[in-house]
């Protein structure tokens, strides 16, 4: 008779929690401790070209974003790291994480690499490295870059005056690459319509129309509780925001 085990053959084990804690206890201090060091320039960055208009102003006004859990903060380190294996692998670097600015827009450029040995070389231009995740990535092959990340590229190579500029993405779960190369020219006028809209826009508060359709979900928004929110509205809650920092900063002279 062929044996079969059963349940109650099967090894005893104890799960613990220990490490997964600690190391989420330390990731959360690393970012409060990153979120601390962080005095907002004023000055749009790169990164949030493709943001609603009404997240860039109040940005601007230094109004906190919402805050992010353990688990987003998770992914984000993940992909920290892939996208720092991925930079030391490529061949041809002759800069990285350069700061970089075009009309007041601001940005730390990944990669400005030396596409010589490409198939397709195309000169010396900006690289932005990107980490998804497989079911993104699957995306990505049919669709192209993301727009955001295009129009952030897009301002490097604006900036460094490059006709042509890429994105590459890495699937953080297996490491395929894709490489797509853009022409400059092809989102200069976009650039420059938002660098437009944000320096005509300056302190004022707009409602918030979304740019793309994930923007308008509550679960994504940067600023959820301003969303809903009417011209009115806004003014009130900015005039409490603005009340709330200046007694934080009046408490804080009075412990110094």
């Amino acid at each position: 008779m062929e044996y079969k085990p059963t349940r109650q053959d099967s090894p005893i084990s104890v799960s613990d929690r220990y490490l997964d804690d600690f190391i989420g206890i330390q990731l959360l201090e690393e970012n409060a401790k990153e979120q601390e060091g962080r005095n907002p320039s004023g000055k749009l960055s790169a990164g949030k070209l493709a943001w609603p208009l009404q997240w860039q102003v109040l940005n601007r006004l230094g109004v906190p974003l919402k805050p992010i859990d353990e688990y987003v903060i998770r992914k984000f380190s993940r992909g920290k790291h892939c996208e720092a294996w991925f930079l030391s692998k490529i061949p041809g670097v002759i800069a990285q994480q350069t700061f970089r600015e075009y009309r007041g827009v601001i940005g730390y450029e990944d990669s400005l690499v030396d596409t010589k040995d490409w198939n397709n070389p195309v000169g010396i231009i900006p690289v932005e490295i990107k980490s998804v995740a497989n079911a993104k990535f699957k995306r990505i092959l049919d669709q192209g870059a993301d727009r955001s990340h295009c129009l952030q590229n897009c301002l490097y190579a604006l900036a460094n005056n490059t006709e042509k500029f890429a994105i590459a993405y890495v699937a953080a779960d297996d490491y395929r690459v894709k490489v797509f190369i853009y022409n400059t020219i092809d989102f200069k006028e976009q650039v420059d319509a938002i660098i437009d809209r944000y320096d005509k826009q300056g302190l004022v508060v707009p409602v918030f129309v979304p740019e793309e359709k994930w923007q308008g979900d509550p679960k994504y928004s940067s600023y959820p509780d301003w969303s809903e929110l009417n011209e009115d509205q806004i003014k009130e809650k900015l005039i409490s925001f603005q009340n709330e920092k200046q007694n934080s900063i009046a408490g804080s002279s009075k412990k110094d």
